[in-house]
Order: C-alpha cells, then sequence, then structure tokens
C-alpha cells in the first residue's frame, strides 16, 4: 500500500500536476451580497449573480446600482475588518485593513482593474467622484493583483468609511467566499 502511494505521487510531481492548497494560496472571490449598514441607506441597491461551481471560469455579474452621493479623496480614512465562518458562527476580525490617512489611494491601489475606471488615474490626486455607476449585467471578474494569496474560506466584509475626524459616510456589509483560483 505505502509503495503504490509513494509511485502515484511521483506519477503525479513527474507529469507536472499542481495541487490545490487546503487553507490558503492564489484565489478568486464571489460575493454572495452586499448590503448598506442601515436598512434607510439605499445608496447600494445591488445583485450578484450566483457562482456556479460547474462553470468555475465565468465571471460573475452584477445588476444595480452604487451611488456615490459624497466624493472620496485622501483626506478619507477607510476600515475594512474581516470576520470568518468557522464551526457555525462568525470568528470577529479574522483580518483588519485600516487606512487612518490617504483612504482614496489605498482604495485605488487594492481595487480590482474593473473598478479603476472610477477613480482618477495614478498619478494625480486621488479622488472618487460624486457619481451614480450603473451596472446592468456587467461581467465582474473580481482580481486583487496586491493580495496574491488569502485564506480560503467564507467572509463577512464590515467597509466602512469617512471623512477625517467624523464618523462614518459610507458602510457596507458584504458576505464574499474565497475559493482556490482555478
Amino acid at each position: 500500500m505505502g509503495t503504490a502511494l509513494v509511485v502515484a505521487v511521483a506519477a503525479l510531481h513527474a507529469v507536472g500536476a499542481k495541487q490545490i492548497h487546503t487553507f490558503a494560496g492564489p484565489w478568486d472571490v464571489w460575493l454572495e451580497r452586499a448590503d448598506t449598514c442601515y436598512e434607510d441607506d439605499e445608496r447600494l441597491p445591488l445583485k450578484f449573480s450566483h457562482y456556479n461551481p460547474n462553470k468555475k471560469f465565468v465571471p460573475q455579474t452584477w445588476s444595480g446600482l452604487v451611488n456615490i452621493s459624497r466624493a472620496v479623496d485622501d483626506s478619507w480614512w477607510v476600515k475594512a475588518p474581516l470576520s470568518i465562518r468557522s464551526n457555525n458562527q462568525w470568528k470577529e476580525n479574522a483580518f483588519v485593513f485600516v487606512w487612518p490617512t490617504k483612504g482614496c489611494t489605498s482604495a485605488r491601489d487594492i481595487t480590482p482593474p474593473c473598478l479603476k475606471q472610477f477613480f482618477t488615474k495614478a498619478g494625480a490626486p486621488c479622488l472618487l467622484k460624486q457619481q451614480v455607476i450603473q451596472f446592468r449585467n456587467t461581467t465582474m471578474k473580481l482580481e486583487f493583483p496586491k493580495v496574491p494569496h488569502l485564506v480560503y474560506g467564507h467572509y463577512r466584509l464590515e467597509l466602512s468609511a469617512g471623512p477625517k475626524n467624523e464618523k462614518s459616510e459610507y458602510c457596507v456589509n458584504a458576505i464574499v467566499h474565497i475559493i482556490p483560483k482555478v
């Protein structure tokens, strides 16, 4: 039995088979849902297509709109704690990303390429203009080149942002799934 296992591992190595890591590594993300933190805040009526494991290469589509009611610049702060689902409950603050200043530049740097068009170009002072962004079955491939490896799992993101020395202007809760990149 042991010899068969060694031969199988050697054969897989010889043909250049890739191992899919079960804990962390290159990753893809799909959004289950995103809502504002407050029920009376209607700036994010956005829906996402469902993930189909049989069609792993098909990107998600987004429908709805995002209302940026106040322009964001580098005087803003951003906080993004991620809670991970484990043992049928949320483990708070598994990862916490905090940018006390330069919130706009930090967001522009980490944002997937498909969303960078809404920020000013790199090299210019960062600004996310006041606007309404509309998505109509828009294909979105969320890739984060600045974060090459992440622990796989089911996460709750609680993103908040606001001007310096003020409470949060924007607050979004999202349920996301981090899965191995295929």
